[in-house]
């Protein structure tokens, strides 16, 4: 699958006490990837180098072949479609503030008539068209504002925070949007997300952001707290964890799931991290079963079908979890 977005080792500086630090991630066309991390961790800031709307102080950033500089930034914007956390419509209706776009690049009326039909009914709110836009509920007011810049036919779509605030029902009717405009149309949608379940199901590739760092989501052992110095150990909270020597500060740590041994009795082997859990849940994960294993904390592992079958686990086994120290990754 061809990339669309390249950035090797970018950094972006956005203040004193903030920084993008060497992002390495690649985006392949047609996916959905979705960004999660806490507020403040720098998610905004990503979706707006990848809306080339800022432009990384260090670091090479290429879109679909071609490498960006200060200079050509502005006529790849015109390829994505962003809509901010919170959109704001303007006064009217719901068709004239899907119909702007156009209106602003000069087609003319029929073409602008017949785009903004197509994109209601794609959406599902041809209901809409003549409703005033201020009184739309949150749900519908995404879905305009989403209008607005597809209407534009964008290659990307990104989506700042577009759950947030929502209903269950506006949620589910917002998803199945976003797998359209994928399946459908073809497009690269880029969105952030609180929700790390949310993300994992609707999304072909998830990073996450960690104060400035950004890191794929097979690191989804993360776990915060800090270093236990008598023990060598990070402590969560709930578990001590040893973590490699010589470590003189961390706040978080991850762990990779493919790093995790399951076994059914504890192993006599050099893996300094061994804890006994409970199978908590199973899921389907490109070929492979990926594990849920409540211990004091929750961790995930991935195991091949044919380890799952010779080890006889199902939902309710107890199993011994067993990694490396050297597996873990502190920061």
């Amino acid at each position: 699958m061809t990339d669309l977005y390249q950035l090797k080792n970018i950094t972006f500086n956005y203040g004193a006490e903030f920084n993008l630090v060497d992002v390495c991630v690649d985006i392949a066309q047609s996916n959905i990837v979705a960004i999660v991390g806490p507020n403040g961790a720098g998610k905004t800031s990503l979706l707006n180098i990848l809306s080339f709307l800022k432009f990384p102080h260090a670091g090479a950033l290429f879109y679909n072949g071609k490498e960006l500089t200060k200079y050509n930034l502005d006529q790849f914007r015109k390829t994505v479609g962003y809509v901010q956390q919170s959109p704001y419509l303007l006064r009217g209706t719901a068709f004239k503030n899907i119909e702007l776009g156009l209106k602003l690049k000069k087609i003319d009326k029929e073409t602008r008539v017949r785009k903004v039909t197509e994109i209601m009914e794609l959406l599902g709110i041809n209901t809409l068209t003549n409703r005033n836009a201020r009184t739309l509920s949150g749900g519908e007011a995404q879905k305009v504002a989403i209008g607005q810049v597809l209407v534009l036919d964008p290659d990307v779509l990104i989506l700042d925070e577009p759950f947030t605030h929502l209903d269950k029902d506006a949620i589910c009717e917002l998803e199945k949007i976003v797998l359209k405009l994928k399946e459908d149309l073809g497009k690269t949608i880029i969105l952030t997300t609180h929700n790390q379940y949310q993300a994992q199901w609707l999304a072909d590739d998830v990073y996450s952001v960690i104060k400035g760092k950004v890191f794929e989501y097979q690191m989804i052992n993360l776990f915060s707290g800090g270093i236990d110095f008598k023990n060598n150990a990070f402590n969560t909270g709930k578990q001590l964890i040893i973590i490699p020597e010589d470590i003189n500060h961390a706040e978080h740590i991850a762990i990779d799931p493919k790093q995790i041994v399951i076994s059914r009795n504890k192993l006599d082997s050099s893996m300094q991290n061994s804890f006994q859990g409970k199978i908590t849940g199973m899921t389907e994960d490109n070929g492979r079963v990926k594990l849920s294993v409540a211990s004091d904390e929750e961790f995930q592992a991935v195991v091949t079908h044919k380890a799952l079958e010779k080890l006889s686990l199902t939902i309710g086994t107890e199993v011994w979890i067993s990694f490396k120290s050297s597996s873990i990754l502190v920061f």
